[in-house]
């Protein structure tokens, strides 16, 4: 009988909390597991990838088109979530990310006049920090997180911020992130990992025509929420400084989050707002990441950023916010362009950098590629997750 794991995660976006997932599922139902993923949120994009997989995909929130809110959908989300687990008796249940753990919690608990559920191991993976959650909350989770076998984090802050808040598990390992270039995006893989090939050119013409640029402007990238812990302000404050000087820049948020008509004003009163670009959730963002020229990074929220190591695995030149969270992987001056938190400047003066002294840029830019891909590949990660399941 094959082994049927059944993931649980908010939503399946590229450059979510699916990034990493959907790589792994895939692998995993390659050798033969019998992979289930059920989607506790918004339908933020298409599950045929994962269908094609062999993966089946089940989506739980009776409000699917609204991004995840747990005071108001929990309820649908966890009977919908023990109903499914009821029906695929999975021996594995593995709660991915962010609300998709506190949700997957709830809905195992043994509870009086409901119906039992067949007997699973229950593993979490959490790939990010989050803000204090509220007394209750984190009382429940403290009461109820034990029933967790096993926690995977890529950075052991990640364990301790959860253990300050209240998620004590069984067992805490701590597995890097690997990265795999092309799973949302199969058909322009060899153009996102190679900068010289001339499938690169066409996404980065191609990008630029559907934001309405030049094909001559410079392009930056940020993938990130829209919440203030994102610091994206420093980021648009860095674009009006950068701009002063060079009007051919551009900067591109991904992302979608409570702080965006904030965001858009806070960029309206500056001279850049027609050089700041709000992309939302588009299709294909690993094509936006492939087009750009740099990639910024301005926050401490993610160890290890699968968004940061994928915009370094495709070669871009990226700048990034220098904390422990991020000193394994960016190494200043040489594997990219470490500022310090808050820097704005520090983003202005190294992009200037980059755009004016091309050759530098470049050996940078392969240097971070060739570290990246050395450290954290995809099939250690892979090896790791499956000894786990076994």
């Amino acid at each position: 009988m094959k082994q049927r794991i059944l993931f649980s995660v908010e939503h399946l976006y590229p450059v979510g909390d699916a990034q990493l997932l959907l790589p792994l599922a895939k692998e995993l139902a390659a050798a033969g597991k019998d992979v289930v993923v059920a989607v506790l949120g918004q339908r933020t994009s298409d599950a045929q990838l994962w269908i094609d997989a062999g993966i089946r995909v089940f989506f739980v929130n009776g409000d699917d088109t609204t991004p995840l809110h747990t005071s108001r959908d929990a309820f649908t989300v966890v009977r919908e979530l023990r109903s499914l687990i009821r029906l695929v008796e999975p021996s594995i249940v593995h709660a991915w990310c962010r609300e998709a753990i506190w949700l997957t919690l709830l809905a195992t608990q043994p509870l009086p006049l409901l119906t039992e559920l067949p007997e699973f191991r229950l593993l979490a993976t959490e790939l990010s920090l989050h803000p204090e959650k509220n007394f209750l909350r984190s009382a429940i989770e403290d009461k109820i997180s034990s029933r967790i076998e096993t926690l995977i984090v890529p950075h052991q802050l990640i364990a301790d911020d959860l253990a300050k808040e209240g998620i004590i598990a069984q067992n805490v390992v701590q597995i890097p992130n690997g990265i795999r270039i092309g799973d949302f995006d199969p058909a322009n893989q060899i153009a996102l990992t190679d900068r010289g090939a001339s499938g690169r050119q066409d996404i980065r013409r191609s990008i630029r025509e559907s934001m309405g640029l030049p094909a001559e402007a410079y392009l930056a990238i940020a993938v990130a929420d829209l919440v203030p812990r994102s610091r994206l302000k420093d980021l648009i404050w860095a674009t009006d400084l950068l701009t002063c000087i060079r009007d051919d820049f551009h900067f591109g948020i991904i992302g979608v989050g409570d702080q965006l008509r904030r965001l858009q004003r806070f960029a309206g009163q500056t001279k850049a707002r027609p050089n700041i670009h709000f992309l939302g959730l588009p299709e294909s963002p690993e094509t936006y990441i492939a087009a750009s020229d740099f990639y910024w990074h301005s926050h401490l929220q993610s160890p290890q950023s699968a968004k940061l190591l994928s915009a370094m695995a495709m070669g871009i030149p990226s700048v990034s916010v220098l904390g422990p969270e991020t000193e394994e992987i960016v190494r200043h001056q040489e594997t990219g362009f470490a500022t310090n938190f808050g820097a704005r400047d520090e983003f202005a003066r190294w992009t200037k950098f980059l755009i004016e002294q091309t050759e530098p840029g470049a050996q940078l830019a392969r240097q971070g590629q060739n570290y990246v891909l050395e450290n954290f590949g995809f099939d250690a990660m892979l090896d790791e997750y499956a000894s786990l399941y076994r």
